[in-house]
């Protein structure tokens, strides 16, 4: 199928779109999308399939958007006599391009014809003038197809016919000669032929053959003419029954014996547009309201009401403390920071070495004259250094109530890589996705109507239409056209965040419209497929990266994809959405106009028995991601268990009584080096971090109260130094793997 689909591509000499369908018997080309749509067809030989293929191909180059539909529906010319005119221009066109396909398309008609799909028993002889005309056009002049001399400039003219405005001309010319021939008497036929109504015995059973010469009724009025008016032509008085061409009519019945019964069904999509202005929150309109809320939320708790009904220390909440905490981690992270700008400008130099050449000046070196009997090699060199890629950093932050437990080492991960970026210059841009977020200045009533006027997504026909849309944003929360002033207030800002849910007291902080909601991953990177090109043509990057920090729980998916075609609609009414299926019979399709790709959305020959639907498509997403502009894709889970469990790992790696191997290796990855990396999920990598295992902390103290040590084995120090060393080697080995892909 796939070979099929680049042969029609490379045949119409353009990306037009090819798609199988369950729901089609024929194949069909739509000149107004440019799209092929194909049947799933049975086994029926190479021939058949290519000539299908090239048939409407044929269509796709030379028949024209709006001239097949403006002959039917304003001339008036019968849709059948039509085909049996176009068809050949149309196939002689594309044998005169692509010779190659002479053979496929005579040996596929033949074939064709041996199995009755133009009709079980075609007598010739007994055929009227428009089916053999099909006949003969489709099996060629081998065939035989009988025609008198009244009937021979039919052929003539349709062999002649090299653009669609001579189609149609043909086609009216046979339409009025076959409909008047109908329309008479026998006896007004004969008295056009010159005979009396004695001589009928003298026709006989071949009537046809005693023309001879004479040329059909009226037929002589259009031959020497260049084009049919509405005086010469009237569909009313020209009226042909479509049964009238039988073989056509008989083709178009048996075309559904060539595709398979029961195929997977195919379901064709498209994605939406974002809305940057409607999606994305400003850092600055979010740095100042993020401020506002955890400044009166740490104002409320510090009371002695809160201390005796929720059992904790008030000092623990004071702005002091959080400033403080927030500075100590700022401080022990500057080690392991330091490590990845130094990891990073290793491996950008590497990179910019393997850039330099050598070249000649032209220019002798004196001091090598004496060397000219064996050393060709007497000319000054210089060194040319091509210049090293731009790169920058696109972080996309999980901000769901499911990341409430991991939110803490989250941001510490997070900010550690921000100020990585901050040190080495790196254009670097963070959004949190939500679901939660409204405009707090507005009434309920006119934060639902601008909710409407000012939807995230612009979808056409055929487009994607997610489940939930309400509340999805884009939170700007840092960036490296921030201030360095606006960067630490901000930063401050998500430690708290990270702070108080670390503490498991993430409740207490009222954030309001910056409150944890869903998790519109889906959405959120369909909005990456217009940010990431736009941040890279601001910045002039050559390399960017994204990284996306996530429990990977997407709990929204596609829902339906917008139908503006249905046929129940009312006139009025032109919008509709069709539910995209949920089943494992179903391969979900994507077409991307931009990487000239085919994507599988969901195929079932890769579906993952731990992974639904939404999972799928965000794997897809970042697929897409990659493909379209070349970035490298990292994930990061910190999940706050002290180990990966089996839910997880079968997540990504599959059932665990199936996939004991895989299983076993990331467990011993994990309790190596502190982490596991997985490829299912769409990334290039994605790391599994069991919190208090790796985190971006270098901190180098050994976590002993004073008095312990003079208590403690040797066994015991030496067990507790190992694992904090390994905690620091692991912390390396996960940021070399980084700065490998991001460099």
């Amino acid at each position: 199928m796939r070979i099929k689909d680049r042969l029609a591509k490379l045949l119409a000499t353009e990306n037009v779109t090819v798609r199988h369908s369950a729901d089609v018997r024929t194949a069909s080309f739509d000149i107004k999308d440019r799209v092929l749509t194909l049947p799933i067809l049975k086994d029926m030989g190479v021939d058949i399939t290519d000539l299908m293929v090239g048939h409407e191909v044929g269509h796709a180059l030379y028949t024209p958007v709006d001239g097949w539909e403006f002959a039917i529906k304003e001339d008036g010319v019968n849709q059948n006599i039509l085909n049996i005119v176009e068809d050949p221009r149309i196939e002689k066109l594309v044998k005169r391009k692509y010779p190659g396909l002479r053979k496929a398309f005579l040996s596929g008609y033949r074939s064709l014809m041996e199995q009755g799909f133009f009709g079980d028993n075609l007598d010739f002889a007994t055929m009227n003038v428009l089916d053999r005309l099909n006949m003969h056009f489709k099996g060629g002049a081998s065939l035989q197809v009988p025609f008198d001399n009244a009937e021979l400039w039919m052929i003539e003219d349709i062999e002649a016919c090299e653009s669609f405005t001579e189609v149609v001309i043909v086609a009216k010319k046979i339409q009025m000669a076959y409909s008047e021939l109908l329309n008479q008497s026998m006896d007004s036929v004969m008295d056009t032929l010159g005979m009396g109504s004695g001589d009928s015995d003298d026709w006989g059973d071949d009537m046809p053959g005693e023309w001879d010469d004479t040329p059909l009724p009226n037929a002589s009025e259009t031959l020497d003419g260049d084009s049919i008016d509405s005086d010469n032509f009237n569909a009313v008085s020209h009226k042909v029954d479509d049964d009238e061409a039988s073989t056509v009519e008989e083709w178009e019945r048996k075309q559904a014996d060539l595709v398979k019964s029961n195929p997977n069904e195919v379901f064709y999509i498209g994605l939406p547009k974002p809305i940057i202005k409607n999606v994305v929150i400003p850092h600055k309109k979010v740095r100042t309201e993020l401020s506002k809320r955890i400044e009166l939320s740490l104002g409320r708790i510090d009371t002695e009401a809160f201390r005796n009904h929720f059992g904790f220390d008030p000092e623990d909440w004071k702005p002091a403390t959080i400033q403080a905490s927030y500075n100590k981690f700022r401080s022990s992270s500057q080690k392991i920071i330091n490590y990845m700008v130094k990891e990073f400008e290793r491996k950008k130099a590497a990179d910019e070495y393997k850039r330099v050449s050598v070249d000649k000046t032209g220019i002798l070196n004196v001091t090598k004259l004496h060397e000219y009997k064996y050393n060709d090699d007497l000319f000054l060199k210089r060194a040319i250094v091509h210049d090293g890629k731009n790169h920058g950093l696109v972080f996309l932050l999980d901000w769901s109530a499911s990341m409430t437990y991991h939110m803490e080492n989250t941001v510490k991960q997070l900010l550690s890589l921000v100020w990585f970026c901050n040190k080495v210059n790196v254009p670097f841009e963070v959004y949190a996705f939500t679901s939660a977020y409204y405009d707090a200045e507005v009434s309920d009533s006119l934060r639902l109507a601008r909710e409407i006027m000012n939807p995230p997504f612009e979808s056409k026909h055929g487009e994607v239409v997610f489940n939930d849309r309400s509340g999805f944003r884009l939170l700007n929360m840092l960036s490296s056209r921030m201030s360095a002033r606006e960067l630490n207030e901000q930063a401050l800002n998500l430690f708290t965040v990270g702070y108080a849910n670390g503490k498991r007291r993430g409740r207490l902080l009222s954030l309001g419209q910056y409150e944890m909601g869903s998790t519109p991953l889906g959405e959120a990177l369909v909005v990456m497929q217009e940010i990431i090109p736009n941040f890279r043509n601001y910045h002039k990057l050559d390399k960017v990266n994204f990284i996306c920090l996530t429990d990977g729980e997407a709990n929204s998916s596609f829902g339906s994809i917008r139908n503006d075609y249905d046929a129940d609609l009312e006139k009025d009414d032109r919008r509709a959405y069709t539910p995209i299926p949920s089943s494992y019979k179903v391969d979900v399709i994507f077409d991307d106009p931009k990487s000239r790709k085919t994507y599988h959305v969901n195929n079932p020959s890769r579906r993952n028995l731990r992974m639904y639907d939404g999972e799928e498509q965000c794997a897809f997403l970042l697929r897409l991601l990659k493909d379209r502009y070349d970035i490298n894709t990292i994930g990061i889970f910190l999940d706050s268990n002290r180990s990966l469990g089996r839910g997880l790992l079968e997540k990504y790696l599959g059932w665990h009584s199936m996939n004991r191997a895989a299983h076993k290796k990331a467990r011993k990855d994990c309790r190596t080096n502190g982490f596991a990396v997985v490829r299912s999920a769409g990334f290039d990598e994605y790391y599994l971090v069991p919190s208090g295992s790796v985190l971006i902390n270098d901190e180098t103290g050994l976590s002993i109260e004073a008095g312990e040590a003079a208590t403690m084995k040797k066994g015991q120090l030496r067990s507790l130094f190992a694992k904090n060393q390994k905690k620091k080697f692991g912390n390396r080995i996960m940021v070399n793997r980084m700065m490998d892909l991001i460099t």
